[in-house]
Parts: C-alpha cells; sequence; structure tokens
C-alpha cells in the first residue's frame, strides 16, 4: 500500500501536457443548456466525445440555471449573459434539452439574441414552425415525440430544420447517446467525428473539474466542505489516510481541475453542514472530465427525507444518464446489488407520459435503494425498514409519481462493501463499482454508471 501510495504522489508531481487543440482559432464555444430537473451530467459524456475528437476543453461551457421555478424567464436572462460572458466577441454553438429548448427558443426569438448564435441543436423538447430565430437548426427526437406512435402523442417537428427521429431512444438518450453526438457533431461543424467514443488517455494523469451544488436549484452548496479520496475501485475504501484534496465549497461550488491518476479510483466526499457526509463514485476516470457534478441537499431536505434512513442499512441512489430499462426483455438493462438484479418490470418500466396500469411511471434515469417495511393503507406509505428486500412493491411511493425517478425496497446491510454491476443493453460488458456499505443515519451515497 505505501509503495502505491509513493507512485501515485510521484506521478502526480510530472509536468501535464495539454492535449493537442484542432484548429482552435475556426472554432465556436459550445453552450449546452440543460432540461428539466438536469445540469451538465446530461452532456458530460458528449463533452469528453468532443475533446476526444480534438475540440478545445476551453470552448465548452454548460449554462445551468434552478429548474425548480416555474418560471422561464430568469433562466432566459440569465442565459444571455452567460453567452456574452462565454463567447468574447464572436457566437456560439448552442445546444439544448427539454425544457431547455424552450428557454433557448424563447431567448432565439429576439433579433439581438439570435445574432449571437451560429447553430442550434434542439433536443428532444420543444417544436416551432421556424428555426428559432432565423438560426440553422438541427433537431433530434426521442421517442416522446417519434413518429410512428409517440409516446406523448405528438410527433415533434422545427419547420424547415433538419428533424432527425429515434423512435429507439429514450428522453435522455437522446442527448446522451453515441449516434446523437455525431449528428450534432456533423452538423455544427460540417464533417464526420473521427470518433464517437470517449477513448482513453494514453498519459498516465486525468485532469477532473467540476460543481458541488444543491440540486436542482443548481447553486453552489455554500457551508459544505469537499475532499477527495483516492479508493479502491473493487471496494471504495479509503487508500491514505488523508483525503488528496480538502475545500470549503463556496456560492458557486467550483473546484479543480485536479490532476488524478488515470485508471484509480476517487471518491468525493461532500460533508455537510451538521456533519452527515454524501459519498460519490463512480468509474476510474480515464480521460479529462471538466463537467462533474455532485449534486446534494443540506441534511434532512430534498428526496432523501422520502425515505427511512437508519445505523442497520445503506440508502443509497444509482444514477445514469441514459433510461434505465427492465421490462424490454432481451433489450433491458442489467443492474445488480450485492447479485441481486433490481431493474425488474415494476421497479423500472421502460417509458410512460402518465401512470401506467400498474401505477409506475417510466423515463428512469436514477434509482434510489432503501430499505421498507410493509405498505401502508392506501399506497402513500410504508411502516420502517424490515430488513427484507420486496422487489414485487414495485416502484415505491412517490417515486412512482416522479418522472425520471425510481425506488426500491432492497436491504442491503451496513457492513461490508456493496457489489454494484451495470450491464447496459446492446453490450456485453460489465461494468463494476464497489462502494463501503455506510450507514444511512449519517451516510448519503450517490453511484454514478457510464452512459456509454
Amino acid at each position: 500500500m505505501r509503495r502505491l501510495l509513493l507512485f501515485c504522489v510521484l506521478l502526480l508531481t510530472l509536468p501535464w501536457a495539454q492535449p493537442a487543440e484542432a484548429h482552435p482559432r475556426s472554432l465556436l464555444p459550445i453552450v449546452f443548456v440543460h432540461g428539466n430537473s438536469g445540469s451538465a451530467t446530461q452532456f458530460e459524456t458528449q463533452f469528453q466525445r468532443f475533446t476526444a475528437n480534438g475540440y478545445p476543453q476551453r470552448l465548452l461551457y454548460a449554462y445551468e440555471y434552478d429548474s425548480s421555478q416555474p418560471s422561464d424567464a430568469a433562466a432566459v436572462a440569465g442565459l444571455d449573459v452567460f453567452l456574452d460572458r462565454v463567447r468574447s466577441s464572436g457566437k456560439v454553438l448552442l445546444v439544448a434539452h427539454s425544457r431547455g429548448t424552450g428557454i433557448s427558443q424563447a431567448y432565439l426569438a429576439d433579433p439581438a439574441h439570435a445574432a449571437k448564435v451560429a447553430r442550434y441543436v434542439n433536443l428532444d423538447g420543444r417544436s416551432a414552425a421556424a428555426p428559432p430565430g432565423g438560426v440553422p437548426t438541427l433537431a433530434l427526437w426521442g421517442e416522446w415525440q417519434s413518429p410512428p406512435d409517440p409516446v406523448l402523442g405528438v410527433v415533434g417537428s422545427i419547420g424547415g430544420a433538419t428533424n432527425i427521429y429515434h423512435r429507439d431512444f429514450g428522453h435522455t438518450e437522446t442527448v446522451s447517446s453515441p449516434v446523437s453526438f455525431a449528428e450534432m457533431y456533423g452538423f455544427l461543424l460540417g464533417r464526420e467525428p473521427r470518433t464517437t467514443a470517449v477513448t482513453p488517455s494514453r498519459g498516465a494523469l486525468v485532469r477532473v473539474a467540476g460543481r458541488t451544488v444543491i440540486f436542482p436549484q443548481n447553486v453552489g452548496f455554500a457551508g459544505a466542505t469537499l475532499q477527495v479520496w483516492p479508493v479502491d475501485p473493487r471496494t471504495g475504501r479509503r487508500i491514505s489516510r488523508a483525503p488528496m484534496r480538502q475545500q470549503a465549497v463556496d456560492a458557486v461550488g467550483a473546484f479543480g481541475p485536479l490532476t488524478l491518476l488515470n485508471g484509480i479510483g476517487y471518491e468525493f466526499a461532500v460533508i455537510r453542514p451538521g456533519g452527515t457526509v454524501h459519498h460519490f463514485y463512480q468509474r476510474p476516470f480515464v480521460r479529462d472530465d471538466y463537467f462533474v457534478r455532485l449534486n446534494s441537499a443540506p441534511a434532512g431536505t430534498g428526496l432523501e427525507t422520502l425515505l427511512p434512513r437508519g445505523p442497520e442499512h445503506v440508502g443509497m441512489v444509482l444514477l445514469r444518464a441514459r433510461e434505465m430499462w427492465g421490462d424490454q426483455g432481451a433489450d433491458n438493462d442489467v443492474l445488480t446489488v450485492n447479485g441481486l438484479n433490481v431493474l425488474t418490470p415494476q421497479v423500472s418500466p421502460r417509458s410512460s407520459n402518465r401512470a401506467t396500469p400498474t401505477g409506475n411511471v417510466g423515463e428512469n434515469n436514477a434509482l434510489f435503494i432503501s430499505d421498507v417495511g410493509a405498505a401502508l393503507p392506501g399506497g402513500t406509505g410504508y411502516l420502517g425498514p424490515d430488513r427484507q428486500t420486496d422487489l414485487t412493491k414495485g416502484q415505491l411511493f412517490p417515486f412512482n409519481t416522479l418522472t425520471f425517478l425510481s425506488a426500491a425496497d432492497v436491504y442491503v446491510p451496513a457492513r461490508g462493501t456493496v457489489r454494484l454491476a451495470m450491464r447496459s443493453r446492446g453490450s456485453h460488458v460489465t461494468t463494476a463499482i464497489g462502494v463501503p456499505a455506510w450507514p444511512s443515519d449519517q451516510h448519503r451515497v450517490t453511484v454514478s454508471f457510464p452512459d456509454h
């Protein structure tokens, strides 16, 4: 172990070589605008694909806003300020998803604003009679609005734009798919990408940056403390006596760039006011990633209040920026928790714009795991933890009424290591991640799986 730590220290002292930039003078900033309950996370992989094709990291941006607000007026005004900051005196390439397309279209309706945008990509969002603001537009549509049987009942379209339909894509998959990347890249740059893969860096080091935020407000988690720990990727156990980085979180929440080891596991621990800790895990970084988002909330608020906590069981949320399907037979994803596949048809149905006959809402990008007891009369709650797993409950209340989210009754004892594994549909590759079995009374755990 001491040799490994010494090796890590020596590598971190090596000079950092910046990757070559492809025609930096001819490229424009790319700005992504997320949708409802979103952040830069939905476009994180696409940003890495851009850099894998030589796009300069310094020209990639995510505009994040408070999607808990019912009005888009503040987000539209903020977008203008943001674009003026990143574009210097030139134009930008604008990409938006879902609710972000409504914000972007409202922004582009002003000719003075439209003059700042060279090209626009509308991802599975709002239709329009003509390209917004007259800006050349590509519109990509997923199952919600693709023929012949759009989930929302209406085929999406922007008149005069290039409209491409992907009936086999979920709402978020429309954003994160390698197919979508190739289509966006060709439209924005006028040529095909060299690769649609997130290719690993050749060097021993990667650079990682992001934000620690209160979600979905997307504001910095002021008052929290961020720690970064090297860990054994098989178990998530820390392999150093002290964090390699510790910093107070301010109102912006930005951290990095951190110089990390390529292929080594890391834990990001957010110590929240009051002392509880929110732990974040992911598979090892293999290339630069400047859009890591540690989405948290003050203790005792937000979604964590909807499920019980206690010293004897683990509570966690398992994330992916691609819908997780459990009712599609051979096209299912498989996600195991200590060997048990938790993506059942009842827990993770494919897609719905309303409650299905079994009471489930689809579009599952985040699965909450907790231990609950028997259901209370009326189906609006549960008795306390019973140390039993019961997937026949399906999506737990109230997650069965919330789009993009699901929850399942899975008892994970608060001891040892939790072994997680994801095999995505259409793939024979399994991503395995081990994390410590932190007790849920004082710890919250988030594990992010790759969408590619």
